[in-house]
């Protein structure tokens, strides 16, 4: 288990938890720094499963985002989000799908039908300024993970050759 004890962080977090009495906090079987798509994702999924995740992202405010992004998300990725329970989330937010057709010098690349794969042929486009936030809550209300905006993982924790903690 990680323990929090090892987070070093914002005294002002909005949770409460400051470096005076971190070491009073519960210990979290897996620490995630940045909460984003994919550590948002990752801390949905630990929790899924049972484990206590915590969900490390420097940034203070839950409705931050990436701002450089070309906002399409591929089609291989539409299995995760709809695992995550997000597609029906993405598309009720303006989330609008797509597809790719390319065009190289041995001809066109085009996009499998959907009554030859098991998987959705198509992806999403939808802006981070809407996608990142919508991870996070979905993340912060999931059972295990704990969202702790304002925090900054400055070095990794080892003890005997282990990793123990942020």
């Amino acid at each position: 288990a990680l323990p929090c004890s090892c987070l070093r962080g914002n005294p002002s977090c909005p949770t409460g938890i400051s470096e005076e009495n971190m070491s009073s906090h519960p210990q979290y079987d897996v620490a995630i720094v940045g909460a984003s798509i994919a550590g948002c994702a990752a801390a949905i999924f630990f929790g899924r499963a049972g484990a206590r995740v915590a969900l490390i992202e420097r940034d203070r405010d839950p409705a931050g985002y990436k701002r450089l992004c070309t906002h399409y998300i591929q089609a291989s990725a539409t299995p995760t989000l709809e695992r995550l329970g997000l597609a029906r989330a993405i598309e009720e937010a303006g989330g609008v799908r797509n597809d790719a057709e390319v065009f190289t010098r041995w001809g066109w690349i085009v996009a499998p039908s959907t009554q030859t794969i098991r998987r959705p042929a198509y992806g999403y486009n939808i802006r981070r300024s809407t996608l990142d936030p919508m991870l996070r809550k979905t993340a912060a209300q999931t059972a295990g993970v704990e969202f702790l905006p304002g925090f900054s993982a400055r070095e990794l924790r080892v003890d005997q050759g282990r990793i123990c903690g942020v």
